[in-house]
């Protein structure tokens, strides 16, 4: 039986890491490639791993901050260099709309008839079959901007990954009784802006509720990752998961 297999190709922030690019996750099942988040850094981790783009089927965008779209129009290049002649599907938030106008009707207008390309604007809650994979998406808090999380299930078996967020409801509900549950965690316990990120504290609050078999964080900021034990041990309090910190290139199989 083909199983789902996933590749943290990006577990960074904004913030220049030289072990960390931006947010990026590839999915497979031996039929099909999709990418949840395509920041900077992404393509470059996929020629490590010797991937084709020709074979990325479809482009899962949560938000337009440039950490979680910055490579896909390097990649809308790539493909066009290397004779890529099928359709690239994309799946966003309404925002794509006026996002693609400015990129392939304003700024890079020579790219807009070098690629076939076709959008699907997410709601908030909607399900995507591509091939064996199914996604499925919730919104998630993240200030004022309209972000969505993926849950993808394969033969009964699932991945959430939250991309940016506050703890909400609405990533609880999406990734009860998850496989793996790849939540932020951006910032340390402390005083900051409400309703933006997770700090290691509230993400502990919510795993016990969402009850995953492993918890693996990502989104770190250099802060975050220099406190790893300790950061692990307070979202370990409360659930009886397994809880890593990510890495760039870390393998997940289901």
């Amino acid at each position: 039986m083909i199983e789902m297999r996933a590749v943290l190709l990006g577990t960074g922030t904004s913030y220049p890491d030289p072990q960390r690019v931006q947010s990026g996750i590839l999915v497979e099942d031996g039929d099909r490639r999709v990418l949840l988040d395509i920041g900077s850094g992404v393509l470059h981790r996929l020629t490590q791993l010797e991937i084709d783009f020709r074979t990325i089927d479809s482009v899962f965008i949560s938000h337009f901050h440039i950490d979680h779209c910055a490579d896909f129009l390097p990649l809308c290049q790539s493909l066009w260099l290397s004779g890529h002649n099928k359709t690239l599907y994309i799946f966003a938030p309404p925002t794509v709309k006026e996002w693609s106008r400015g990129v392939f009707e304003i700024a890079f207008k020579y790219l807009r008839e070098k690629i076939s390309i076709e959008t699907t604007i997410l709601d908030e809650n909607h399900v995507i079959p591509r091939g064996n994979l199914t996604v499925i998406t919730s919104p998630t808090l993240h200030g004022t901007y309209d972000t969505r999380a993926f849950r993808v299930e394969h033969n009964g078996k699932s991945l959430t990954f939250s991309s940016d967020t506050a703890p909400c409801r609405d990533i609880i509900d999406l990734a009860k009784d998850t496989d793996v549950l790849i939540h932020e965690c951006n910032w340390l316990d402390g005083p900051h802006p409400e309703g933006v990120h997770t700090s290691p504290s509230e993400l502990a609050k919510i795993t016990e509720e969402i009850n995953p078999s492993k918890i693996v964080l990502t989104h770190l900021s250099p802060e975050v990752v220099a406190n790893r034990d300790k950061v692990i041990e307070i979202v370990s309090r409360r659930t009886n998961a397994e809880v890593v910190l990510g890495e760039d290139l870390m393998v997940l199989e289901l």
